[in-house]
């Protein structure tokens, strides 16, 4: 189980997934936090002196509507909800996938304009690799993986508000993947920090520290806090209370049922980590290690943290939204986050954001039990699918290069039939159960100019210059497949997908709901108006309901 549990990891990475550490100065840490109580955080009038984007991987709205009412009565989400403004945001774009995710939540515009298409993409010289991997800037501690922000397009709110505090503002990124510490924070933040498991631990890349050494606080937090000493079996905290919301345990689809899960029992345990919710506490603890070492909100420039919590991800594509690891993990990862806002609340004013990049699925099992129609596509099956039909139109050869989730990209021989091999291809795709149809990825402008809403998505994930030719989308509840084990998946433009939920409170923020479908787009623009910066030059005028307007 654990072999195969990190192999699941690392496909899940390209994108289809006391020895207690301590934070400095005797802060609470992982293993025993110090319990507290809410802290006043004042007038909501007072301008922010730190603004925290906490990106929670994977929290789609129907998941979270579900987990609201059953949460613990000291839950952090359920007092934040009700204390600040709570709204729904739709992703206007289908590739609902980390990556893209990511970057239009700091740069206000649709992966058409800054150009993060997926999590991973086909090269032809390197085959399939990640969207922060510019085989250039290497990871310290693994020179075998590459991270930057290169392939970005547009200026996010970082860019600007490093700009008009003349870089003194404090701007850092930092989650268990690099994907999302890194493109949030635009090109020259102050630090992007994530795990790497061959490391060991949270690092960064040369691309933020050309001088091939971690900075000073990143090294003493990790030689501080060794992840070996987290690697403890994941048992449930409370399993009545699960039993009693979620049924027995397991549900079907789960790719390993049966607790306990061991990452010691793994061949990379240190890979096997990050789908367990310790690796939620120590993210959080090297987070409050970086706001500390960079004094952030103390000072009158104001300064911006996003926190990619990348748990609530990994879980859930390996258990399901629905699962007993799912919700023991979110219990736990919401007790972590109530922990880290009322210390940093304690420091000075701060506002909070907190969305999601994208949602997900439902397990297939449960929507055909209940008499719906749900499937995983194989890679497998959509390359061999299009092969069929290309050596039909065109005669046998090789036409398909790859099939990168959503792009089917191909050979030279295909680039130079493109016309040919679209008709063909736009005909036989649809045929194969579980697509719903393909779309030339060329043809993005013209797709954002239709009247129909699935194609406007579609066009608005398509940049001039789209990493593939031909963009696939699946039929609602199908979606592609990680794994033979079973598992969920997301990055489809079905409703289920693109509705997430965004949660503001604190210093700027007014007690609000609202029952419109906002944008997510707006996400950039509100934390600019928290931090009192021009928003993105493309992204939406307006910001989202309870951001009020402060004097400079």
């Amino acid at each position: 189980m654990a072999r195969l549990l990190l192999v699941f990891a690392v496909a899940l990475s390209m994108g289809c997934f006391s020895c207690s550490p301590k934070a400095p100065d005797s802060e609470p840490t992982i293993a025993k936090p110090a319990p507290s109580e809410p802290i006043p955080r004042g007038k909501a009038e007072v301008a922010p002196k730190l603004v925290v984007l906490v990106v929670m991987d994977q929290l789609a709205s129907w998941v979270l509507d579900m987990y609201l009412p059953i949460l613990p009565d000291e839950s952090f989400l359920r007092r934040v909800s009700e204390e600040g403004t709570f709204l729904q945001a739709a992703l206007p774009y289908a590739s609902t996938q980390t990556a893209p995710g990511h970057a239009s939540l700091t740069t206000g515009v649709p992966p058409s304009m800054h150009g993060i298409v997926a999590n991973a993409i086909y090269d032809p010289k390197h085959g399939p690799r990640k969207t922060v991997d510019d085989k250039t800037h290497t990871t310290l501690g693994n020179p075998a993986r590459f991270v930057s922000p290169i392939m970005l397009k547009t200026p996010t709110v970082a860019d600007g508000l490093l700009q008009k505090t003349d870089g003194r503002a404090r701007v850092v990124g930092i989650s268990i993947k690099a994907r999302a510490a890194v493109l949030p924070v635009g090109k020259k933040p102050t630090a992007a920090i994530y795990y790497d498991s061959t490391a060991k631990g949270m690092t960064t890349s040369t691309y933020y520290q050309p001088n091939l050494r971690l900075p000073d606080w990143l090294r003493d937090f990790v030689t501080a806090n060794p992840v070996e000493p987290l690697l403890q079996a994941w048992e449930p905290e409370r399993p009545s209370w699960l039993e009693a919301n979620f049924g027995p345990d397991p549900r079907m689809g789960e790719m390993f049922p049966i607790f306990p899960h061991d990452p010691k029992d793994a061949e990379n345990p240190y890979e096997a980590f990050m789908s367990f919710p310790e690796s939620t506490d120590y993210l959080i603890a090297a987070a409050y290690a970086a706001v500390k070492a960079e004094q952030m909100g103390l000072d009158d420039a104001p300064d911006l943290l996003v926190l990619g919590v990348s748990g609530t991800d990994i879980v859930g594509h390996i258990w399901g939204p629905r699962s007993w690891e799912y919700a023991d993990n979110l219990v736990r990862t919401d007790r972590a986050l109530g922990r880290f806002a009322a210390i940093l609340e304690s420091r000075g004013p701060v506002a909070f954001v907190l969305t999601a990049d994208h949602g997900i699925a439902a397990m297939p099992e449960s929507i055909v039990d209940e008499g719906g129609d749900a499937g995983r596509l194989k890679h497998q099956a959509v390359v061999a699918h299009a092969e069929r039909a290309a050596d039909q139109a065109l005669g046998p050869g090789d036409w398909i290069a790859a099939y990168v989730p959503p792009l089917v990209s191909y050979t030279e021989a295909g680039k130079k039939q493109h016309e040919a091999l679209d008709k063909a291809l736009l005909n036989e795709m649809p045929k194969l159960k579980g697509v719903k149809g393909v779309y030339d990825a060329h043809d993005g402008a013209a797709l954002r100019s239709s009247s129909r809403d699935i194609e406007k998505l579609v066009g608005n994930s398509l940049p001039v210059d789209p990493p593939g030719d031909l963009y696939l989308v699946t039929d609602e509840y199908w979606f592609d497949a990680l794994s033979e084990l079973g598992g969920t998946n997301h990055g489809t433009p079905w409703a289920y997908d693109r509705l997430v939920p965004v949660i503001l409170w604190g210093a700027g923020i007014e007690k609000r709901s609202s029952d419109r479908i906002h944008s997510v787009l707006q996400v950039a623009t509100s934390l600019a108006a928290l931090l009192g910066v021009p928003a993105p030059a493309l992204a939406p005028q307006e910001s989202l309901p309870g951001v009020m307007q402060l004097p400079d």
